[in-house]
């Protein structure tokens, strides 16, 4: 696929990440090499006059073994699909995603898998690549930045903040990864207007002590904001999850939340208050930690609320 139809990439590439921030995540093993390679928030957008959409992709590493593709036509979703119990030996598949009656110039969107590594090999649709706007955001974080257990790409919510805001943006979310300050990259090229950063319960459930975590968190902010120095940085504190009740070394997810904020304002960052993110009920959830769709949506609803200033 011509990256020039990729968002939500590096720019030039097929990766949310760059070549120094994949060597780093690699020394982490197979299982967070293969989240850094899932195309989480990446969607293939043209202007087109073609009357089929056909995709045919190519499954590599699977970090679930389920996937969904939304399918968005002149702003609406048109089609939706999941894909369930993905058999390991399923390597290539060709999907048949919609046919007009007509060939009228449409904007196409199509939002690739968020936890599957896919390959396009090929696109039916051809056109001309969509238009950059202007608000350019870059979301950090964790599996629920990643989109991880939430079946719709669309729902994620960092693409619905982007929807919302009207915004580029990259989702560089990783399940299962901490505030790791060698996980940036100075010479990154794309340049936010707004960073969120989303990162913690990970930190507490590795059971890291509190001094670790905070100064983890410290070392990481520090240097988002030297390499970033223009941005609006938000620093999101962990979600409810149903683990509030439980004690790890660094103390309680409230007393986690406390070292984030506590550090992210000494350093000038903007505190967002994780707790009034998502309801804290186990509805809007798949495990009682990764928001499910309705979660998402919430989120990133109550979120775009936030980084608007509603």
């Amino acid at each position: 696929m011509d990256s020039q139809f990729l968002n939500g990439v590096i720019p030039g590439t097929i990766s949310r990440f760059t070549e120094r921030q994949l060597r780093t995540y690699e020394k982490y093993g197979e299982t967070t090499k293969i989240r850094t390679g899932c195309l989480s928030g990446v969607y293939i957008g043209m202007k087109t006059t073609s009357k089929s959409i056909e995709i045919e992709l190519a499954l590599r590493g699977r970090a679930r073994n389920y996937m969904g593709l939304d399918l968005e036509v002149d702003g609406k979703i048109v089609k939706s699909i999941r894909l369930m119990n993905l058999a390991s030996e399923i390597s290539q598949m060709k999907l048949h995603l919609y046919r007009f009656s007509d060939e009228k110039e449409r904007e196409i969107r199509l939002y690739l898998p968020v936890s599957v590594e896919v390959e396009v090999i090929s696109f039916s649709a051809q056109g001309q690549p969509l238009k950059k706007v202007g608000t350019r955001i870059l979301f950090l974080g964790d599996s629920i930045t990643q989109g991880m257990d939430c079946m719709s790409p669309v729902c994620t919510y960092p693409c619905v903040v982007a929807k919302i805001l009207n915004a580029d943006y990259i989702n560089q979310g990783v399940g299962g990864f901490v505030f790791d300050p060698e996980s940036l990259d100075e010479n990154f090229p794309f340049q936010p207007d707004i960073i969120t950063v989303s990162y913690g319960v990970n930190d507490w459930a590795k059971d890291f002590s509190a001094r670790h975590i905070e100064d983890s968190v410290s070392a990481y902010l520090e240097k988002l904001k030297k390499i970033f120095s223009k941005s609006k940085i938000f620093v999101i504190t962990p979600i409810w999850t149903d683990r509030e009740d439980q004690i790890k070394q660094a103390g309680s997810l409230g007393d986690l939340r406390k070292i984030i904020a506590d550090v992210a304002r000494k350093i000038n960052c903007n505190v967002i208050d994780g707790l009034s993110l998502v309801p804290h009920d186990s509805f809007y959830f798949v495990d009682g930690v990764h928001p499910n769709e309705t979660g998402h949506l919430i989120y990133g609803v109550n979120l775009a609320g936030y980084l608007t200033g509603n």
